[in-house]
């Protein structure tokens, strides 16, 4: 995953600012009671690429948010919640990105 400079990530921040001011600037806007807002981060695992290199930058980005990480189920996750937002740091081994390319391999020859 590409990284944002530091002037994509102002504005990715300011969009999300202005967000949340047009929404509180507009009350008759309906905002479902289930929203959220979820920043994900992937990491490619580079330089080397391996599962290895993606969980120990996990490690790192938990540790600059002042958390742990930990599997949830085939996705190992460090994660800063605040109500109804998040950011996310998100690693997937290569069996468990593998075996989601076989099931979709089928997909063009199911018909519901």
């Amino acid at each position: 995953m590409r990284l944002a400079d530091a002037p994509t990530r102002a504005r990715i921040l300011a969009d999300l600012r202005a967000l949340t001011a047009f929404l509180t600037r507009r009350p008759e806007v309906p905002v479902p009671a289930i929203a959220g807002v979820d920043v994900t981060y992937f990491p490619s695992g580079a330089p080397s690429g391996t599962d290895e290199a993606k969980t120990a930058e996990i490690d790192r980005v938990a540790d600059l948010l002042g958390t742990r990480a930990a599997w949830e189920g085939e996705h190992y996750v460090a994660q800063h919640r605040i109500g109804a937002a998040a950011y996310r740091a998100v690693a997937i081994p290569d069996h468990a990105i593998a075996a989601q390319e076989a099931v979709m391999g089928y997909r063009p020859n199911i018909r519901p």
